[in-house]
């Protein structure tokens, strides 16, 4: 949905305000407790009359004003954000233009929000304010011929929320989302109280239980088609379910500096029969979505994928793959995460995913965290010929493994797991990898967070599986 121009008239009057409230309503609104992403491409430093040092300042400061007032939803500010600012990505962009994505301001226009949406739930805002403006970032009144960027700000992400021009129909009241600028330099009591009408009432949010066990693992690669997609499995271990969130990322790992991201990745996740026991492809459509924001676990873009289950013991597998739409945009860098909430005595022990193996950037990359206070004794194994007897095409011939820690410090290497000084530990665990090039390693480790880069050796490729097992005693 395209929401109407904000014509700002540079004038010194300002609409008088009245006792009763008059904001607007469009009806269109964020998922509840959804913490929504502004990529704030503005520019670099400039000396600005209010104190900032560049107009991304601002605007950040104007996102934390209203987020002062928002319960059930927030904003988030990402300065300099790398990402390019796109019609029609999911991605909520915040940028000066001389255009309108191609299309002309109209003649008194100093900013635009252009919102789309399904149904009543937003999916996508992006902010562009007109390059051809003297912007400069300032309080009081308003200066002419030089609009300030704070308040335009403060309009338009009003929008983004979901407010509209209280002035367009007749109200006369004292509030930033006015149709016309003026002397208000800041949220009026109408613009709060319309984003409170929006956002104050949601689920209550929650939290996942803190865990001496594996907390979360995350793996990335390139995803292709058929048997080339990335292939998540994990155990329910204990009497007793687990309740999980698997995510599927795509296209916001360009804002990290991925190269050609998988633009709309879909989850599916299935039994150990392979029966399909969920799927998703934009999470913001899901039944369990606004649950899955109330964790604090909402992907930032709207075409990514998310999943919440409550899972008995057992064997499961997530498949990522990019959705078809007819487009032959099929193939990409993805991310395929596992939460363990940890609500109930059930965990998910031991965690494995196998994705292509490429050079460079293009290493099957897994994280993990081991929480609690205590150390964690752990096997991270990297596999590839064994693959061949499970018929797996274009297996890894050679992997080659490495553990860093938070810091990127290497801590943990193995080629062949049998030249490993802890092999022994490996193979009494019963967890000898049936080929002698495969990769294996016992460890020790803090809790903390931990990266496992799995790579061919002498720059080989192919298909790789990367597994991390929890040694401690299920409950």
């Amino acid at each position: 949905m395209t929401r109407p121009l904000w014509i700002l008239l540079l004038l010194s009057s300002f609409l008088g305000g009245t006792a009763s409230f008059g904001y607007s309503i469009d009806g269109v609104r964020w998922t509840s407790n959804r913490t929504v992403v502004m990529h704030l491409s503005l520019g670099g430093p400039v000396a600005l009359q209010d104190g900032f040092s560049s107009f991304n300042q601002s605007a950040e400061d104007a996102l934390n004003i209203w987020n002062q007032y928002l319960v059930h939803m927030k904003f988030a500010a990402l300065l300099e954000s790398p990402l390019p600012p796109g019609d029609s990505d999911a991605d909520n962009s915040v940028f000066f233009a001389s255009t309108v994505f191609g299309s002309a301001f109209g003649s008194r226009t100093l900013a635009i929000t252009l919102t789309s949406n399904r149904g009543s739930v937003a999916t996508e805002s992006d902010v562009i304010f007109n390059t051809r403006e003297d912007w400069d970032s300032y309080r009081g009144a308003v200066q002419p011929g030089r609009p300030d960027f704070h308040r335009v700000a403060l309009h338009e992400f009003g929008h983004v929320l979901g407010l509209n021009h209280p002035d367009d129909n007749g109200q006369r009241v004292s509030a930033i989302m006015n149709s016309i600028i003026g002397g208000l330099d800041s949220l009026g009591q109408d613009d709060i109280s319309g984003a409170q009408a929006i956002y104050d009432n949601g689920p209550p949010f929650l939290a996942s239980f803190p865990s001496p066990n594996l907390v979360n693992l995350s793996t990335r690669a390139f995803v292709g088609e058929g048997d080339r997609v990335l292939i998540g499995g994990l155990i329910i271990q204990g009497s007793q379910p687990a309740t999980v969130v698997l995510r599927a990322i795509g296209h916001s790992l360009a804002a990290r500096g991925i190269n050609d991201p998988l633009t709309d990745p879909v989850l599916q996740l299935r039994n150990a029969n392979g029966g399909l026991i969920g799927e998703s492809d934009d999470w913001i459509s899901d039944s369990d979505a606004e649950s899955i924001a109330s964790y604090r676990l909402d992907p930032s873009n709207s075409r990514e994928s998310a999943l919440l289950r409550t899972l008995n013991p057992g064997n499961y597998t997530a498949i990522v793959r990019a959705y078809d739409n007819g487009d032959g945009d099929l193939t990409g860098t993805g991310l395929v995460e596992l939460y363990d909430l940890h609500t109930t005595g059930g965990r998910a022990g031991n965690i494995a995913t196998r994705g292509q193996v490429l050079t460079g950037d293009g290493a099957l990359i897994a994280g993990f965290i081991i929480g609690g206070s205590q150390s964690k004794e752990v096997i991270i194994r990297g596999l590839g010929p064994s693959l061949s007897a499970a018929n797996v095409a274009n297996a890894l011939a050679d992997p080659a493994m490495e553990v860093r820690d938070a810091a990127g410090n290497l801590i943990l290497a193995n080629d062949d797991w049998e030249a490993d000084a802890n092999a022994g530990r490996v193979a009494s665990a019963g967890l000898a990898p049936s080929q002698r090039r495969e990769a294996a390693l016992f460890a020790n480790l803090n809790p903390g967070t931990y990266t496992t880069v799995l790579r061919g050796f002498d720059n080989t490729t192919g298909i790789g599986l990367v597994e991390v097992y929890d040694l401690s005693p299920a409950p």
